[in-house]
């Protein structure tokens, strides 16, 4: 598997696609309101146990599939702060560590947090010399005005409390220190996920009462959302850009298995059907693939962006 393709400030319009909206199964249609709707303290316990819980059990086959593709957010990140030798850097929801570990390579003082032990323990195996800690992201262990920089890739749409966990960061940074955090696209444009949730909307599939209701983890997907954010939150100089690239995986098998051994909630939807309902999820999901195959694998389109900003000196 590998990335091809460089940060676009603007991304050429694709299809309109249905798009499920993975809490409480409604399908949404681009352009649809996307406004945030607060999770109570209960709603937002559960979701963060799930997420901590899905990523423990997935931590090991997320890290083969997955990081070769969220590491296409690591330079575009490191650039949005301004890292520079001697930088002190967090690092939230850090995964397998490949950006916090990349950032101490560049010279920087670095620290990765995660909420899942097993990820923390992942990370911690591959780069030995980085330290990571776990650690829930609103309530992070470290002093007000520790860090120059904060950063984040693709945790941002699985804080149950985005509003919370972005204040909790800001805290922790220096006056006129600098954050980035990076969140995908809309699935139309995002086609790894994308392909996905379309397969299982066309089987008219609502998640199971296991899996949390009630988050929008298209919210940020919106660049007026993801603005809004980060005004909310006191910062200067913020600005969303949009980046693109090609994800090119060998085969739908790979893709299959990839997905469902990465994507915690969208593959919790479907481990949790019955068998019949799963094949045809299978039968929507390798047809829509299937579009993508050329002579080298399936050359998936990805989109994400990057929301940064300021602390006020």
């Amino acid at each position: 598997m590998q990335v091809r393709g460089s940060p676009t400030d603007t991304i050429a319009s694709l299809r309109e696609l249905l798009v499920l909206r993975l809490f409480g199964g409604k399908a949404v249609q681009k352009g649809d309101d996307v406004s945030p709707t607060e999770l109570s303290s209960s709603e937002a316990e559960r979701l963060r146990a799930f997420e901590r819980q899905g990523h423990d059990a997935l931590a090991e086959s997320y890290h083969e599939f997955f990081s070769a593709l969220t590491a296409i957010a690591t330079s575009p990140l490191l650039d949005a702060v301004r890292l520079q030798a001697g930088t002190s850097l967090l690092d939230v929801a850090s995964g397998p560590g490949a950006l916090t570990a990349e950032a101490a390579n560049r010279g920087a003082r670095t620290v990765g947090v995660d909420l899942s032990p097993r990820m923390v323990e992942l990370a911690q195996r591959l780069h030995p010399t980085t330290e990571y800690r776990e650690a829930d992201v609103e309530h992070l262990p470290f002093p007000d005005h520790i860090f120059d920089a904060v950063v984040c890739a693709f945790g941002l749409g699985h804080f149950p409390r985005p509003e919370l966990a972005l204040a909790e960061c800001v805290r922790t940074l220096s006056p006129g220190g600098r954050i980035a955090f990076s969140w995908w696209d809309d699935p139309s444009r995002q086609r790894v996920q994308g392909i996905f949730r379309e397969a299982i909307a066309e089987i008219g599939v609502s998640a199971p009462v296991e899996v949390p209701q009630g988050h929008n983890v298209f919210r940020f997907s919106d660049s007026a959302e993801f603005l809004r954010l980060l005004d909310g939150a006191g910062l200067t100089e913020v600005k969303v850009v949009e980046h693109a690239a090609t994800y090119v995986v060998p085969d739908t098998e790979t893709l299959w298995h990839g997905g469902l051994g990465s994507l915690v909630l969208t593959g919790a939807v479907i481990r949790m059907q019955d068998q019949k309902t799963q094949k045809l999820i299978r039968t929507a999901f390798e047809r829509r693939a299937s579009v993508y195959r050329s002579a080298d694998g399936l050359n998936l389109p990805i989109a994400f962006k990057i929301g940064s900003g300021q602390r006020p000196n």
